[in-house]
């Protein structure tokens, strides 16, 4: 069953030196992640990825990776998603699992516009 989430967005910030082509990769594994997770065509989905960040947890500057996923409606389980894109990140990036840490808000329909307009 399908659910409504309009345009869900995720912005992943990584303090590893990726090359523009690992970035890229990086974006279309998670864009796919997210299509197949949150029942979406890949149209609607938008992933951004900055890597190089000046970036420090645990009192180490050894790779580490915060990613914020925003969406109108999430499923209720988010653990097969948040495995999903860890795992990518994990394999684009060479970011430990432990390092990398995400966030799920879902955003209420009045809060999130495109083209000039809310979607409620």
């Amino acid at each position: 069953m399908a659910y409504f989430a309009a345009m869900p967005s995720l912005s992943i910030t990584t303090n590893a030196a990726l090359s523009p082509e690992a970035e890229s990769a990086l974006a279309a594994a998670a864009s796919k992640i997210l299509s197949a997770g949150l029942e979406k065509p890949e149209d609607y989905v938008m992933v951004s990825v900055q890597s190089h960040a000046a970036m420090r947890f645990a009192d180490s500057e050894e790779p580490a990776a915060f990613l914020d996923l925003r969406s109108i409606g999430l499923p209720g389980d988010l653990n097969p998603l948040a495995q999903a894109l860890t795992g990518a990140v994990n394999r684009h990036a060479h970011v430990p699992l432990r390092r990398v840490y995400l966030t799920f808000a879902n955003v209420p329909a009045r809060h999130w516009a495109h083209g000039g307009g809310t979607f409620a």
